[in-house]
């Protein structure tokens, strides 16, 4: 499969994120800001990924985590005592991801695809279903990030999240996006970009979200 073909074309992607960034600008300037005066320095988080075709790359977001947290393994539940404040509405918000506009630009990420994820979170799955999911860029929304839009509410009463993070809900999630990519388009990626919004404002779409997250990990325990 080759994003060039069943995705967004590329000239779209950039255009499409060049307008954002032109027009988020403002708000990324505000919340650059707030993080500096609350919280203090550094205001971005970066952490390497793996992209398409397990090329690494390095993501860029909005610093949430208190200075000389432990961030290595990327998750951070509802709750989680390392969030700052600020930090925590940026997460829920999903707001904290708008730096990635500008790996969108460089090339390393697209609008639409799979979410990008560390090498530790990606081992549970098998290695053909992990080659077929990075056969395309990751993206900064997607089907599947929409579709697991609660998790880290869900996660925050799990014992032992990490684990459940990666033994159960990254495996399901890598079977969700290739199922969703074999009937992809250009189209449908324009439809997950006008949903993503509506379903971040949704309380809907989280109850059921969180619905699905809680089904899989009560599987984990049987």
């Amino acid at each position: 499969m080759h994003d060039s073909v069943r995705t967004l074309p590329r000239a779209a992607d950039l255009a499409i994120a060049a307008t954002l960034l032109f027009v988020l600008m403002p708000l990324m300037l505000v919340i650059a800001l707030v993080i500096v005066l609350a919280e203090g320095r550094p205001v971005l988080f970066s952490q390497q990924r793996l992209g398409r075709h397990r090329q690494p790359f390095v993501m860029h977001k909005f610093r949430t985590l208190e200075v000389g947290s432990d961030e290595s393994d990327s998750i951070a539940p509802t709750g989680d005592a390392r969030a700052t404040r600020f930090g925590a509405w940026l997460r829920h918000t999903r707001l904290d991801e708008l730096p990635q506009l500008c790996d969108v630009l460089r090339g390393r990420m697209a609008l639409v695809g799979p979410r990008p994820e560390t090498l530790a979170n990606l081992e549970a799955v098998e290695r053909g279903q992990l080659d077929r999911w990075l056969s395309v860029r990751p993206g900064l929304t997607g089907a599947t990030q929409l579709a697991f839009i609660a998790e880290d509410a869900v996660l925050e009463h799990v014992a032992g999240p990490t684990a459940a993070y990666r033994e159960v809900l990254v495996p399901a999630k890598a079977r969700h996006g290739i199922a969703w990519m074999r009937t992809r388009s250009a189209a449908g990626d324009l439809v997950v970009l006008l949903r993503t919004p509506i379903v971040l404002a949704s309380r809907r779409a989280r109850a059921r979200s969180r619905r699905h997250v809680e089904a899989l990990l009560r599987g984990r325990v049987r």
